[in-house]
């Protein structure tokens, strides 16, 4: 009965609020499990949830500008304090940062929630640069991402866009090719990845999705979410399939590390915030000590019955990422760093 009381209690207040605070014993199942409600936890150990239908769109992003998104610049020779450019600084990125024309570069795009200070940039950022001669460009949207989700879902198409053109202008204005840039994302960064790179015509040569968010994306619908016409090649990590997360194939290569649902270590996970965390974590591990080894099956349970044994294999992650045969991969990790058996 306390349980049914306080969901009861919560769609009172989710029907005037999009989103409210709750203490860990005020959570229940029934909430965790209803498709309208989005949970996560908080810094202070709350739970924050949100009302996915209960959204004022009128703060929804269309058009992204460089008051919305700017890009921290980091470097072999840089590798700690980012340098901070905007649109309007493009022009001189050389002289202000050191960005070096030769190189690659790795563009990092976070999440949800997230700012340039998240785990995920520094983690990756840090790994790419220890074993990479490259230049990293980590993006800042946190002016939107600190939105409530429905708004920084519906926002992603916007923010992709600005940032494909960023891009497009460095290809302009210092004859930096496309071509030369991979793109990696967490979560909605992962589609707002795939946004980039339908904007720059399908030309990014590489696009790494990390757990593609899924509440509010729709399998039929590909114009504003991650799929495989978005670069040359799209290679994705699914690690929370259902919660935070979306296992539907969205690349050329879709790997499902213990199934892509939920991940070894991480307890009970109701949320699913750390079996989404994991995609990250994977990646960074892959940049320095690649031995996350996938096989090519048909479904996890094949794979668990060695069904697939002598199918193809292929590294999950890595930079630059290994680029063979098309379709769906499966793989064990442990239950802490190294998560990698292979």
């Amino acid at each position: 009965m306390k349980l049914l009381l306080v969901f009861c209690a919560f769609i009172s207040i989710g029907s005037t609020k999009s989103a409210t605070l709750l203490k860990p014993s005020e959570l229940t199942i029934d909430l965790i499990n209803d498709s309208r409600f989005l949970v996560w936890e908080t810094e202070e150990g709350l739970y924050e949830v949100e009302d996915l239908e209960n959204t004022n769109d009128s703060n929804i992003i269309l058009f992204a500008t460089e008051d919305d998104i700017s890009f921290y610049v980091f470097t072999p020779e840089n590798p700690h304090i980012g340098v901070q450019i905007r649109e309007s600084d493009l022009h001189r990125i050389v002289a202000l940062t050191g960005f070096n024309v030769n190189r690659p570069t790795l563009v990092v795009i976070h999440g949800w929630k997230g700012s340039y200070k998240s785990a995920i940039n520094d983690n990756i950022k840090t790994a790419a640069l220890k074993k990479h001669n490259i230049n990293v460009l980590v993006v800042d949207w946190s002016s939107i991402a600190s939105k409530n989700y429905v708004i920084a879902q519906k926002s992603v198409l916007a923010v992709g866009n600005y940032i494909g053109d960023i891009l497009l202008q460095l290809d302009d204005k210092l004859n930096y090719t496309i071509k030369h840039i991979t793109i990696v994302g967490h979560s909605l960064g992962a589609h707002i990845s795939g946004n980039i790179g339908a904007r720059t015509n399908g030309l990014i040569e590489t696009i790494i999705g990390l757990d593609p968010a899924g509440p509010l994306f729709i399998s039929s619908i590909t114009e504003n979410r991650l799929d495989p016409t978005d670069g040359k090649f799209v290679h994705v990590i699914h690690t929370n399939d259902g919660t935070l997360g979306y296992g539907l194939k969205m690349g050329h290569a879709d790997f499902y590390p213990n199934g892509g649902s939920s991940q070894p270590g991480c307890g009970l996970d109701l949320i699913g915030s750390c079996s989404h965390r994991r995609a990250y974590e994977y990646f960074t591990e892959s940049l320095e000590s690649n031995h996350f080894i996938g096989t090519n099956c048909t479904s996890y349970r094949d794979y668990n019955r060695n069904r697939c044994d002598e199918n193809v294999t292929c590294y999950m992650g890595g930079y630059p990422i290994e680029k063979k045969d098309e379709g769906e991969y499966f793989l064990k990790t442990n239950r802490a760093p190294p998560f990698a058996q292979g």
